[in-house]
């Protein structure tokens, strides 16, 4: 009975912290399709109210979860408990622009006469911006993603090998919990030297190196996730793979932050 329930705890690990990871993959590439959008959108003209909206309650929600999360059970088993009433918990809204009736042939529509309360291209991005400030306090709110090194040494049963007997699992999550030690202490040595906080994402932008400073945010946001992975409960080798994958995308070439911003879907 014990075993069983140990199994239903790590299927709803496994859930949650996939949802997480696919949650950001989806945020990272809407936030980009934002900013296309934005610097395409020369007259202003295309509206976002709708999708503005969906994402300002996937504030809500979020921002209600996390304010309950003290007086709640763990994150595992207080994300399922409200994932079953709250269905829109974590699910990224997709970018659209509003209907228009009176839009004919992509012909700019002029909204000088009356432009109250339209959400525009820069509002949207200012309001992504603003979910990804908050996902990241959602991510840092879970305990399991602090260093991994401050976790105990895992055992072989905490990784279930393909097959019996078989080590070479134990060797990757060496590998991988290699990797990402030395690419977070690259990111301590970049944003040292460059005296850079994140300043974007704390509501406070510079003119100089925001494009890196939004490549150093993300870096930090997929290494997180990358830990707590490597954190879970029961580890295959399909986590391990995913984890590796994502570490990948993170290089640095002569102090110089380089991210692959490409998809890296989380295994069922």
């Amino acid at each position: 009975m014990v075993q069983f329930v140990k199994e239903i705890q790590g299927e709803l690990e496994n859930v949650y912290v996939g949802q997480m990871c696919l949650s950001w993959e989806i945020l990272h590439w809407q936030y980009e399709k934002a900013i296309e959008l934005l610097e395409s959108d020369v007259y202003g003209s295309r509206r976002y109210n709708e999708v503005a909206g969906e994402f300002q309650q996937f504030q809500v929600l979020l921002q209600r979860f996390l304010e309950n999360e003290p007086f709640e059970e763990p994150r595992v088993q207080h994300y399922i408990k409200r994932r079953c009433v709250l269905r829109n918990l974590l699910q990224i809204p997709v970018i659209r622009e509003d209907g228009n009736k009176d839009k004919k042939n992509g012909r700019r529509r002029d909204y000088e006469e009356n432009n109250d309360g339209v959400i525009k291209s820069d509002q949207l991005v200012e309001i992504m911006e603003e979910t990804i400030r908050l996902f990241w306090r959602f991510v840092r709110c879970d305990k399991l993603t602090i260093s991994i090194h401050d976790q105990k040494s895992r055992t072989k049963s905490q990784i279930e090998p393909d097959h019996e007997e078989d080590s070479e699992d134990l060797e990757m999550f060496a590998e991988v919990k290699s990797q990402l030690q030395n690419k977070e202490k690259r990111l301590r040595d970049v944003l040292k030297s460059e005296r850079c906080i994140i300043r974007r994402f704390q509501k406070h932008k510079e003119e100089d190196s925001t494009e890196d400073q939004v490549l150093h945010f993300f870096s930090q946001v997929d290494m997180k996730l990358v830990t707590r992975v490597l954190n879970m409960s029961k580890l295959t080798r399909d986590h391990l793979v995913w984890c590796h994958n994502k570490l990948t995308k993170i290089n640095f070439v002569n102090r110089r932050l380089h991210l692959d911003p490409s998809f890296c879907l989380f295994p069922c």
